[in-house]
């Protein structure tokens, strides 16, 4: 069985689909599927549940093999040129079959022993029931402002919502149940609600400036360019209603530089002992800590704070105000409940964070 391709973009797609793999203790987990059908050549990758593919033409006849050592494949033939010809040989019926590859680029030849291509995780039977289009960077920056707010995922969570990004309407957002960060934007609605995990949609970056077409199924969505094509699992359950967790009035709204207050967080940070979760006091302006003992203070300009008290996870602010780290100044304003949320803007964006408030007792009263 013999085929041929471009030698570039073959290395260029490989290179691709390699991206995606993280190491596993499976190894067809480590390897790319290689397949020439129909005068196409797909190479796809997976961890199970995402699968990586770019569609490449080529000529010759169908076959198919998985490469074991993509990266390391990829490096070596990244000064290949022109037609890259692919041959493959077989032996033996059953568990004694083997596959021989002999790959040639101008005088460079290699000879390979890869993987049986059935060994590699079929991917999932799964039908579109919506479909919309959108600019893949814009996509992914909304995605990227906010995925910190989603917790960790883990095995025994009962809330899949607060470890994945979630899109409703207008609405992209995670919530961990501490903290929340969202981005609004008017021109794209999602047809139908769905959440997805933060690593498959970090593969959004792939695609680049342009145009796709993202397919939403019952379990699985589909991003496509008609080259690389990204198909990833939908958890299931329940979205968190963002309204839900939106104050309708605020006892108090003042301005802050992010820049400024980043750099006073960042000096308590340093300065305070031990790896427990850190809580500061906000008190009109005055920023109070203490830990094992030792206090600290210091003080930020605040417009409109004059008798304002609230308490805050010291880390929890600092991300939501790095969303906000390049802006001259950003709106702070403290739900008039105890215990309501703080919510951050800024003028002319579109996206927000929320952080939950401590109780005062629980935050140091350092003077």
């Amino acid at each position: 069985m013999r085929a041929k391709i471009d030698a570039k973009d073959f290395v260029q797609a490989l290179e691709r689909v390699s991206g995606m793999i993280r190491k596993s203790s499976i190894p067809v987990l480590n390897a790319v599927l290689v397949r020439f059908e129909a005068d196409r050549c797909t190479l796809t990758s997976t961890n199970i549940d995402t699968y990586l593919s770019v569609d490449l033409p080529a000529q010759g006849d169908n076959f198919a093999f998985l490469l074991d050592r993509p990266r390391e494949t990829a490096r070596a033939f990244r000064k290949f040129e022109g037609e890259l010809i692919l041959e493959q040989t077989e032996k033996g019926e059953g568990e004694h079959r083997r596959i021989t590859l002999a790959l040639s680029c101008g005088p460079r030849s290699a000879e390979m022993h890869p993987f049986l291509p059935e060994d590699f995780p079929r991917g999932p039977k799964w039908e579109p029931k919506h479909s919309f289009t959108a600019n893949a960077a814009r996509l992914y920056a909304r995605v990227e402002r906010v995925r910190y707010a989603a917790a960790l995922s883990r095995p025994d969570d009962t809330r899949p919502s607060r470890s994945k990004v979630q899109f409703s309407g207008s609405h992209v957002y995670a919530v961990d149940g501490y903290r929340m960060a969202w981005d609004t934007d008017p021109e794209l609605e999602v047809p139908a609600p769905f959440m997805a995990a933060p690593d498959a949609l970090e593969h959004l970056k792939l695609f680049g400036n342009q145009e796709v077409s993202i397919q939403l199924g019952e379990r699985f969505a589909k991003v496509t360019d008609g080259v690389t094509s990204l198909l990833f699992r939908l958890p299931e359950g329940e979205l968190f209603k963002l309204g839900s967790a939106l104050p309708d009035r605020f006892r108090a709204e003042f301005q802050v530089s992010p820049k400024e207050f980043l750099a006073e967080l960042k000096y308590l940070k340093q300065s305070l002992r031990g790896n427990r979760a850190h809580l500061v006091r906000f008190s009109g302006g005055a920023l109070l800590a203490e830990s094992m003992g030792e206090r600290y203070a210091t003080k930020i300009s605040a417009t409109g704070c004059e008798g304002v008290e609230f308490g805050f996870n010291l880390d929890y602010m600092t991300d939501a105000l790095e969303q906000f780290k390049k802006e001259p100044s950003v709106n702070m304003k403290v739900s008039a409940g105890s215990l309501g949320p703080i919510i951050i803007e800024a003028e002319g964006r579109g996206d927000r964070a929320l952080v939950m408030p401590v109780r005062l007792g629980e935050a140091s009263r350092a003077a």
